[in-house]
């Protein structure tokens, strides 16, 4: 009897995974086609100019001139692009790691991201000074078509002193 009983056991199991096999069970819904995603549209690179200090005279033992670096406030900055710096009047600088040595860079200045640093020198007998003007120009690498403009602006305080005074940037 124990026989027979194992035997129908087993006999069930099998008829039941093959019509497990031959009947599926439910049909599973099938996932309905998610819409592509909108293009997307590449968002405007926006360049501010940050300028530390805000006055700066040569004089000044902390610094090698005003600090300028470019900070990305909107869109994504391609890898190698081009950074060219020009001032109306003095020039400009690289100093820092490893070895801080001052090297000028001129008047206008092709580099990376890095910052630079604007200084001057007094011209003998020069009286009242012009404001300056610094502009930074971003280029793609490939092509050379610009994509972000920034500018600063620096004034005198007073116009005939040695202090320079940053007046705005954008």
């Amino acid at each position: 009897m124990r026989e027979q009983v194992l035997f129908i056991v087993i006999v069930a199991i099998i008829i039941g995974l093959i019509s497990g096999c031959i009947h599926p069970g439910f049909p599973q819904a099938q996932p309905s086609p998610s819409p592509s995603p909108p293009p997307t549209q590449a968002i405007p690179l926006a360049i501010h100019l940050n300028a530390t200090p805000s006055r700066y005279s040569p004089v000044m033992s902390s610094t090698i001139g005003i600090r300028l670096t470019p900070v990305n406030t909107s869109g994504i900055i391609p890898l190698g692009a081009l950074f060219t710096w020009e001032t109306t009047f003095g020039s400009f600088y690289h100093w820092g790691p490893p070895d801080f040595k001052v090297v000028e860079l001129g008047a206008l200045y092709t580099g990376d991201q890095e910052p630079v640093y604007w200084s001057y020198f007094s011209e003998h007998g020069e009286k009242e000074r012009k404001p300056v003007t610094i502009t930074l120009t971003v280029q793609e690498p490939a092509t050379g078509k610009v994509i972000a403009n920034a500018s600063l602006r620096i004034g005198w305080e007073p116009p005939d002193s040695f202090t320079a005074v940053v007046e705005n940037s954008g």
